[in-house]
């Protein structure tokens, strides 16, 4: 008879629980997620895509030549005429996919019986945890600090962040002076892009805006950010504060109709002119949002509130098919190796890899940013 081997054990029941918990990402984002990645996956916005270096969406620019004249008398019309050499309208904009890594950690010894439940509710407290990250590193730039960064997509880019994928300050700065920046590899001072730049809109009332300086603002720049049924943003994002500062003028304006005010309690979205209107606790004062006074990777600038439009359209979070031990249970986490014992501590830890990046599809003009509040 086999000798019980503690170490084997663990390795393969976290092989299997890992292959369970990732194979259905809805149900962990439904369950551990926070306000942005259920967003995303109530919108079927989580793409689980094949390896590869980078994610690319064409991006449409330039300006192609058309020949208009009467089809009876095949006049042309003044001031056109057919270009003598072809002008290429396709870019792509490049995301590139970045990898992480982790250990999850178990006793050297736990007591006899049925491992199985602490394991698995440890991997799925493990992916649930990863997921989180995700979120707070796309609204944050990182997970670590209490100050925002412009994180940019590709290296190459002028803010890009060795190993962190885009963030959401990244995304709406649209201040990138001179060709030696770049967005996803993209120079948006060209004015070939300028379709490429998000909607940035100044707003008045700095420390104490009324109620027709906030909505005045939010109007202009919803109306500013739509071109389409889908290219448009519909939701908008902000912190705590300004989201209770926004829900007061609301209630003293009654711009909140009763069937709204009947859920505040169960609920913190509202809806505004077609988008709704909610907050993150990831979300903070930074400079980073005064778009206009502080360029991406420096330190100029006023801390301003962030008033973000998002495209849930566009915004899209892709995660590579990481494998597991059967060809129906492809996850998004990776388990490497086998389980293996600290040196230093009373531990067996098993590592896990992901591979993933966040990126934009249909239009970035869509996105916006409402700068200069600085409620306190």
């Amino acid at each position: 008879m086999a000798s019980f081997n503690y170490t084997q054990k663990i390795d393969t029941l976290t092989t299997a629980a890992i292959d369970e918990a990732t194979k259905d990402l809805a149900n962990l984002v439904s369950e551990g997620g926070e306000k942005l990645l259920k967003k995303m996956q109530s919108a079927g916005r989580i793409f689980v895509v094949n390896d590869a270096e980078k994610v690319k969406h064409p991006v449409l620019y330039g300006s192609g030549t058309s020949q208009y004249f009467d089809p009876d008398t095949l006049a042309p019309s003044s001031g056109t005429g057919l270009g003598t050499a072809a002008e290429e309208i396709l870019a792509f904009a490049q995301f590139q996919m970045l990898a992480a890594t982790r250990n999850i950690n178990y006793p050297q010894a736990m007591p006899a019986g049925n491992f199985i439940p602490y394991i698995s509710s440890a991997v799925k407290m493990h992916m649930m945890d990863i997921l989180n990250k995700e979120e707070q590193i796309f609204l944050n730039g990182h997970d670590a600090s209490t100050t925002e960064e412009a994180n940019y997509p590709l290296p190459g880019d002028k803010n890009f962040t060795t190993g962190l994928p885009m963030s959401a300050a990244g995304l709406l700065s649209g201040k990138d002076p001179g060709s030696a920046y770049a967005f996803a590899g993209i120079d948006t001072d060209s004015t070939d892009f300028a379709k490429w730049i998000p909607t940035l809109v100044t707003a008045a009332g700095t420390t104490a805006p009324t109620e027709a300086q906030v909505f005045g603002a939010l109007d202009e720049a919803i109306l500013e950010g739509s071109f389409s049924e889908t290219e448009r943003p519909d939701w908008i994002l902000t912190t705590k504060i300004m989201y209770k500062y926004i829900l007061d003028l609301m209630r003293d304006k009654s711009r909140i109709n009763d069937a709204v005010l009947a859920n505040l309690g169960t609920t913190d979205e509202i809806p505004y002119a077609g988008t709704f209107l909610n907050w993150s606790r990831y979300l903070a004062k930074d400079v980073v949002w005064d778009i206009s006074g502080h360029t991406p990777g420096g330190s100029a600038g006023t801390a301003e509130h962030p008033v973000m439009g998002l495209n849930t359209n566009s915004l899209r979070l892709n995660v590579v098919a990481g494998g597991g031990v059967s060809d129906d249970k492809l996850g998004f986490v990776q388990k490497i190796g086998s389980t293996q014992k600290h040196a230093a501590l009373t531990n067996l830890f098993d590592r896990v890899q992901y591979k993933r990046c966040w990126s934009i599809d249909n239009g970035r003009r869509s996105f916006f940013q409402i700068e200069s509040w600085t409620v306190a």
